[in-house]
């Protein structure tokens, strides 16, 4: 009975065993098969679907209205990033027509010159809008052309007068260019730079910064500014800072990881918690972490290493997930291992996108390429850029119109034929130079008719010059000077050819003939600075060696200070490659030695006529009584031209809270003294000689001063010889006299 006892104890202690065995396999598998589920989820974060950009004509500076009346054209030039395929890329053309007048009126919609759309238009009011597909190859150019080609003919009879100008089209600001990049094409500098929103991101390493990164990111923000974009400031929030994390999804696979499940139920409004937290939301790509370009200094090194260390650590159990993260890191955020060298600009991975990383001491570099129009040499991924400053000014030659980006392609004139074209300030000055003169040269076909048809040259919308063309296929040239009123942060400078149909007593059908400015032989020469006390006459001067003035205080409230001080840099012409950052310590005296921008810094010897009192008086003191005392006032801030030791310089006084930029991009080309909202200057003064602002003839030179200095002083002279003369007959008369008498 034993050896059967034995057998059966032996048999259940078996089965436990086994029972047990089994239950511990089936834990380790289900352990195993929870860290590869885990490790997965964080190998997938950082894949995207492409980066998306947008671009409307009112953010490249066409923020009215665009009007085609009777017959017209008009080519629009929008960004695109050069030698880079485009995916789903659409123009969103949006315009609305009025047919007052009976007739014929049709549409023509081309891409770079080839038609996509052809419509007539029928009586009455109506919007017109159409998505146009643009072909996805990459370009060697960095612009998709739209061109709008509206005719109106309400003629009955062929040669009848047309009078439809009661017929037009008016193209929306709204329109809209839209693609999609794949981030693995995007691989050097340019690509990276090429690819940059029109709202571009700046992320530095917290709300105060070392001086250096300071300074690097308002250089890097001025030069954005002055190439068509703006810039916001992202800070890597501290351990206790409330973010704002409406719109972050969190995968649910993640939820098993303490910061991961902290940020997935958060409310909107989110105090963040640990530095943990702060990798989890550098891994999911948030918004409020994420930068396109990057001040790599060493305390931003030292965060991203702190917040993805805190990670690892809740990763402890899973080694699957460790590896995962490990290996994230090293592939999606370089800049947490490795530090940048001195001088570096390099293209790197971060997150979801590649993204601009920049050395602490290298933003004037990065200001002085696009100053310089150099980027496109940044075909590589890594560079130490040891000097980079923008070009002297050839006084005899100037810049060429084809350099900014000038088309040389024909057009067609039967009424009206317009030539169009876009460039930053920030390419026609330089080396404290603005545009002086503008020197265009134009060749039209001979036409039927007797009257020679005549060019106008508009810059910003300002006539500069017109003049009867001998329409003989030769070039013809326009010259005129480019008055400082009429600059812009971003300028479009346009011919109009116009012509007068012939009919030959209604013999012919009027004919188009074309027409063409030649941008290869046309050049912008640059102007003499002559500080007059107004702004116009400070932009050349700021725009050279100069000296940028800041409180310590805007150290420590980074973001908003650096959007401030970029929207004012550029809007007072100061090169962010060329200027000296000057901090000035609390309640100190700065004392400028070249022409400066001080803003909310007592400047030595300034006697300015606008006054703020802690940010909640303004005062403008007039010559005998004050013009404006006022308070309550919020959101605002003042700009004035003074003068301190000699020097010549702007001095900006914030009034209420500020909490970010000055706004859409501005100019301060009027006047004096400027009071700026929001969204750019409300109110200009003017209380500087009118006669310093009036610019000379475009043929004007050194004899054209002799002729002003003999335009007053002819009389005096006059006057001068009679009186030699009368002295000269009275000495006579007296000697004759004594002859006499002896």
């Amino acid at each position: 009975m034993q050896p059967t006892i034995h057998r059966h104890s032996f048999s259940r202690t078996g089965a436990r065993w086994a029972l047990g065995s089994l239950l511990g396999l089936g834990a380790l598998f289900a352990q195993t098969a929870s860290a590869s589920a885990l490790g997965d989820a964080i190998r997938q974060l950082g894949a995207s679907d492409g980066l998306q950009r947008s671009v409307t004509l009112k953010e490249l500076g066409i923020v009215d209205p665009v009007v085609l009346a009777g017959t017209a054209t008009q080519d629009f030039y929008l960004p695109v990033p050069r030698g880079l395929p485009l995916g789903d890329a659409s123009i969103a053309f949006d315009s609305r027509y009025l047919k007052g007048e009976p007739g014929v009126s049709t549409v023509v919609i081309s891409l770079n010159g080839t038609p996509a759309v052809s419509q007539t238009v029928p009586d009455g009011d109506g919007t017109l809008q159409r998505t146009l597909p643009v072909a996805q190859q990459a370009r060697a150019s960095d612009f998709v052309r739209l061109g709008v080609n509206w005719r109106s003919r309400n003629g009955q009879v062929r040669c009848d007068d047309n009078h439809s100008l009661a017929n037009s089209l008016t193209i929306s600001p709204q329109t809209r260019l839209s693609y999609r990049v794949d981030p693995r094409d995007v691989r050097s500098i340019e690509d990276v730079w090429n690819t940059l929103p029109v709202r571009t991101t700046v992320l530095v390493a917290g709300r105060q910064l070392e001086q250096a990164s300071f300074d690097s990111a308002w250089r890097i923000g001025a030069s954005l500014q002055r190439n068509n974009r703006r810039m916001t400031v992202n800070a890597l929030p501290a351990v206790g800072e409330t973010l704002d994390l409406r719109g972050l999804e969190v995968p649910a696979a993640l939820a098993g990881v303490p910061a991961f499940a902290a940020l997935r139920g958060a409310e909107p409004q989110h105090k963040l918690a640990s530095d943990a937290e702060l990798g989890a939301l550098l891994m999911l790509g948030a918004a409020q972490v994420s930068g396109d370009i990057v001040v790599a200094d060493k305390a931003l090194q030292q965060r991203l290493t702190a917040a993805f260390a805190a990670l690892q650590a809740q990763l402890a159990s899973d080694p699957d997930a460790g590896q995962a993260l490990q290996q994230w890191r090293a592939r999606r955020a370089p800049l947490a291992n490795e530090a940048l060298a001195s001088q570096q600009l390099r293209a790197l991975p971060m997150g979801r996108q590649m993204v601009l990383a920049v050395a602490a001491d290298a933003g004037a570099r990065v200001a002085g390429l696009q100053e310089a129009a150099l980027q496109r040499l940044l075909v590589s991924d890594n560079v130490t850029v040891a000097a980079a400053q923008p070009p002297q000014w050839d006084e005899a030659k100037g810049i060429r119109l084809s350099s900014l980006g000038g088309s040389p392609d024909s057009f067609d004139v039967l009424s009206r034929g317009d030539w169009t074209m876009n460039f930053p300030l920030s390419a026609v000055a330089s080396q404290g130079q603005m545009p002086g003169e503008i020197t265009l040269y134009v060749a039209a076909a001979p036409g039927a008719s007797a009257t020679r048809p005549v060019a106008t040259l508009f810059w910003n919308g300002m006539l500069l010059s017109a003049r009867q063309l001998e329409a003989n296929g030769q070039p013809e040239r326009l010259r005129a000077r480019v008055p400082g009123y009429a600059l812009g942060i971003n300028n479009t400078l346009r011919v109009s050819v116009q012509r007068q149909p012939y009919s030959a007593d209604c013999n012919e059908i009027p004919q188009p003939y074309p027409a063409s400015v030649l941008p290869a032989i046309s050049y912008v020469t640059p102007g003499k600075a002559e500080a007059n006390g107004s702004f116009i006459g400070l932009l050349p001067l700021l725009g050279a060696k100069s000296q940028f003035l800041v409180p310590a205080s805007y150290l420590s409230a980074a973001p908003a200070a650096l959007e401030r001080m970029a929207n004012l840099a550029a809007a007072s012409g100061l090169s962010a490659s060329q200027a000296e950052l000057v901090v000035a310590q609390a309640d100190a005296t700065a004392k400028p030695s070249m022409p400066f921008v001080a803003m909310e810094v007592a400047v030595d010897g300034a006697k300015p006529l606008v006054t703020v009192t802690d940010r909640q008086q303004l005062r403008i003191r007039g010559k005998s009584a004050d013009w404006l005392d006022i308070k309550g006032l919020k959101q605002l801030s003042s700009a004035e031209v003074v003068t301190a030791g000699g020097q010549q310089g702007v001095l900006w006084h914030a009034i209420g809270e500020w909490t970010g930029g000055l706004g859409e991009p501005f100019l301060l080309n009027r006047g004096n003294i400027a009071v700026i909202g929001g969204d750019g200057p409300l109110a200009w003064v003017d209380s500087s000689n009118p006669e310093t602002g009036i610019p000379s003839g475009p043929r004007e030179g050194a004899f054209h001063e002799w002729r002003n200095f003999l335009s007053w002083s002819v009389p005096g002279i006059a006057i001068a010889l009679f009186v030699v003369l009368l002295l000269v007959v009275l000495a006579w008369a007296v000697a004759r006299s004594k002859q006499s008498k002896h």
